[in-house]
């Protein structure tokens, strides 16, 4: 394939540097769900669940049997949670490719339930309780109900509870005290009831760093690819980006005081001004929302995206560059040293660096180094 050089390099020394960085966090014996849904947020997810598996890690956090499906024909043996729980047709594919399913409503026990019956067969599950979110997860006043089925039909045996925080990286937050309070008051009356899951999980990157009780069982996602779940975060742990975007300049233009650059015009020179042109564009996933506000480097120097950002380039504000030349490599995210943070450049864009990695993952082809 010939195309405009841009280079996404996934460094997977730094993923397992990160691992390592988390693993810090945790108390002795705690085991560790990595979430590597969506093509591992734009890393690519047979690379990074390789890396993963290598140290150790206890499974996988995914979202849909797609990608279960690849990792199982991959010979990858590790326990898969779909986080967000399944609809009513994936379940025999489930249990083909070993999948512990994740209870998110009385329905959803229910299509197991029938299921495992016209088998004769047993599966265990993990049930997932909306403990303040109210996003994916059964409601706490069905509680009792789905502790009725539990205790009911023992083919299916809860091995697992958990909840999604909304804002683990603030504790002192009124609605991460509530939500954990809620989940200790379902852990009681699951005990209560003589049912006693293996796993407690609810700690995402968020819990891990923030968090003094984490649970048997974590799942990091964003601060496994160098993300932090919040700027407060930097303050406790160094992390090191996975994902750097790499370009060139492909030509230089030189316009005159009160010139125009790019559609709109959305860029008028306040100076006679050197631009680079750079082969990138919101078609390759970099955001369009950057116009005007990100920034790369280059030549040991930060350099404005100046103008609106086309489908296949963007400019940058050369000219307090030495000697800039077509053919120079810009950095355009990450970095060895991490000279475009994802962070600071999603929070310029008006997003999370969880969108930047996705949209960019899935446009830009990846090279891999572990060194």
């Amino acid at each position: 394939m010939i195309i405009w050089y841009k280079k996404l390099e996934i460094n997977l020394k730094n993923l397992r540097k990160n691992l390592k960085v988390l693993k810090k966090f945790l108390p002795k014996n705690t085991q560790i769900l990595p979430v590597i849904k969506n093509d591992a947020y734009g890393h690519g997810l047979l690379e990074v669940a390789k890396v993963l598996s290598q140290e150790g890690v206890f499974g996988f956090g995914l979202s849909e049997p797609e990608e279960a499906l690849i990792l199982r024909k991959k010979g990858f043996s590790e326990p898969i949670l779909l986080l967000s729980g399944f609809e009513k047709d994936w379940i025999p594919e489930m249990y083909e490719l070993k999948i512990t399913p994740v209870v998110t409503n009385l329905n959803t026990f229910e299509w197991l339930k029938e299921f495992v019956k016209k088998r004769n067969i047993k599966w265990e599950f993990h049930l997932k309780v909306d403990t303040g979110m109210h996003r994916f997860g059964l409601p706490l006043e069905e509680l009792n109900k789905i502790i009725n089925k539990i205790k009911n039909f023992p083919a299916l045996k809860l091995t697992g509870i958990m909840t999604h925080l909304s804002c683990a990286e603030n504790p002192e937050h009124k609605l991460t005290q509530l939500q954990l309070e809620n989940l200790k008051r379902t852990l009681e009356k699951l005990k209560n009831n003589e049912i006693n899951p293996q796993y407690v999980h609810f700690a995402n990157s968020g819990g891990i760093i923030f968090l003094p009780e984490k649970g048997n069982l974590v799942r990091p996602g964003i601060s496994l690819y160098g993300g932090y779940p919040s700027f407060k975060a930097k303050e406790l742990i160094k992390l090191y980006p996975v994902m750097t975007l790499r370009s060139r300049i492909v030509e230089i233009k030189r316009i005159k005081k009160g010139e125009y650059a790019g559609y709109g015009p959305n860029f008028r020179a306040k100076r006679n001004t050197l631009l680079g042109l750079v082969p990138i564009g919101y078609g390759d996933g970099y955001l369009r929302s950057l116009s005007n506000k990100g920034f790369a480097y280059y030549k040991g120097k930060r350099v404005k995206v100046v103008g609106n950002i086309s489908m296949k380039v963007l400019y940058l504000d050369i000219t307090q560059v030495e000697n800039p030349k077509i053919g120079d490599e810009v950095i355009l995210l990450g970095g060895e040293k991490e000279e475009v943070p994802a962070d600071e450049l999603a929070r310029l864009a008006g997003t999370i660096s969880y969108e930047i990695f996705c949209h960019l993952g899935k446009s830009i082809p990846r090279e891999y180094k572990d060194v």
